[in-house]
Order: structure tokens, then C-alpha cells, then sequence
């Protein structure tokens, strides 16, 4: 993902297949579980949305090796990992927003105070287990249970796009971790009638645009990310911390 201002507007520039991060998916309503599919043999329609896994921050090994690129390297922080990190892709978009007036100071210091006090995290969530059946496959007996992994959608954005906290067990220690998607339906993008009934080809970008109307969505995802865990509600505050000392220098 790459942005660009213009004319008073932040443009996304997304790459219109599935890479890294993006993942394009359809399904019938917005509370579905979304089926991901070929982009450059399947076509975009309605049902079409991007599901973009977006953080917050980076390792400042990745930028100095050149990996990944944020333009705020003028402070760092320790994330509540030990690394030291920048603020990255939604803090610097974030940050765009701010330099553009769309998000205030005060705002970010009341949204800083909000995000610091809060003492519910979506990790914290119970998980159930359920007990099904009992069943034999190929001669071998097993009791089937159900694990409930909640998914929250946050439905209430100003231009039908969603943010959605997943509940997944993590894959090398105990417990659960909440993953944050950004999703943002086919006709949410500014371009999307140049791919709608079409398959991508490379080189092919579809353009979201953030501006005054649909700021809020970038707060939203700052107190999603807030109330997540009490690590991400640790780098989230110290992000803050340092967007407000950065645009206060300028």
C-alpha cells in the first residue's frame, strides 16, 4: 500500500490482488464469513470486499534493512514486546490526518486520555468450549467439541466499511490473540467501476479515500486497537504519545 495527498484528500492506493496483508474476499452480507478468492481469474462484483490486516507500528530493523518504509523515524518507542519500533501504516495515516487538520490536537489528547483508561480488553473475552457428538472416521473413535472463537464486527463507520476483531488461538504460545482487520467493500473505492464485473491484471490498484467525512474511521481503529489487549493498549498510547509530540514540533 502506498498514499498520496491531494486536493485535501489522503489516497490509498491498494494493489488489486491478494498479497501480504490484503486479501480480497466475497460473501453475501456483512456478518459472513468471507471466502477469499482468485483476483486474477475470479471477478470483482458487490459482494467483493478487502480484508487488510493493518498495524500500527514496525521494528526499526525493518525499515533500516529497507523491508518496510514509514516516514516517522524521527522517534521511536519500545513496543510492549521489548522491540524498538516507529509508528507505521495506520499511525502514519493517522498522522497525514492530523497534519491535514482532519483530526485535531485536542481530539488526540481527549482520544489519548480515553484509550489510557480503559480497563476492558477484547482478549480478556471468555472462550466456551462445547461438547457435540461422538463420531468414527475411518474406524477410530472421537468425541467432537466446538471451540467459539468470537468475531466483533464494528458496523457503525461512516462509509459501509467495517472493522473486525478476531479472536484466534496464537500458533506458538497459551492463550488467544485479538487480529484487527480493516474492511472495506468493492464500492467503497473511489475507482471501483473500472474493476466491477472484471478480473485484476498486474499493476492494478484499487483507490481509497480518507478525508474529513470518513476520518472517523481512523479513530475507531485506534480505540479498536486500544481496547485489544493491554499490549496493544501499551504501544497504541505510546504511538499517540508520539504523534502529538511530532505535530506539536512542526
Amino acid at each position: 500500500m502506498d498514499y498520496s495527498i491531494k486536493e485535501n484528500n489522503i489516497l490509498l492506493n491498494i494493489p488489486a490482488t491478494n498479497a501480504g496483508k490484503f486479501r480480497f474476499k466475497k460473501r453475501q452480507n456483512r456478518l459472513d464469513f468471507g471466502k477469499t478468492f482468485s483476483t486474477r481469474e475470479g471477478i470483482f462484483d458487490e459482494q467483493t470486499y478487502l480484508e487488510w490486516q493493518i498495524g500500527y507500528d514496525v521494528p526499526i530493523n525493518d525499515v533500516e534493512s529497507g523491508k518496510k518504509g514509514t516516514k516517522l523515524t524521527s522517534k521511536h518507542f519500545i513496543g510492549s514486546n521489548g522491540k524498538t519500533k516507529y509508528p507505521y501504516e495506520l499511525s502514519e495515516i493517522f498522522y497525514n490526518a492530523m497534519e491535514l487538520k482532519f483530526i485535531s490536537i485536542e481530539e488526540v489528547e481527549n482520544l489519548l486520555k480515553e484509550i489510557s483508561n480503559y480497563k476492558y480488553f477484547i482478549d480478556e473475552k471468555s472462550i466456551t468450549v462445547e461438547r457435540q457428538s461422538l463420531l468414527t472416521i475411518n474406524g477410530i473413535n472421537f468425541e467432537e467439541t466446538s471451540i467459539k472463537l468470537p468475531t466483533l464486527f464494528m458496523v457503525e463507520t461512516p462509509d459501509n466499511t467495517q472493522i473486525e476483531i478476531s479472536i484466534q488461538k496464537q500458533q506458538y504460545a497459551t492463550g488467544v490473540q485479538p487480529m484487527i482487520y480493516f474492511c472495506i467493500p468493492l464500492k467503497s473505492f473511489v475507482n471501483y467501476s473500472d474493476f466491477l464485473g472484471k478480473s485484476s491484471v498486474s499493476c492494478d490498484k484499487l483507490v481509497y479515500v480518507i478525508n474529513k467525512n470518513n476520518v472517523l474511521n481512523l479513530i475507531y481503529m485506534m480505540k479498536v486497537f486500544g481496547m485489544a489487549s493491554k499490549r496493544h493498549n501499551h504501544d497504541v498510547v505510546e504511538i499517540l504519545k508520539i504523534l502529538l509530540e511530532i505535530i506539536r514540533r512542526r
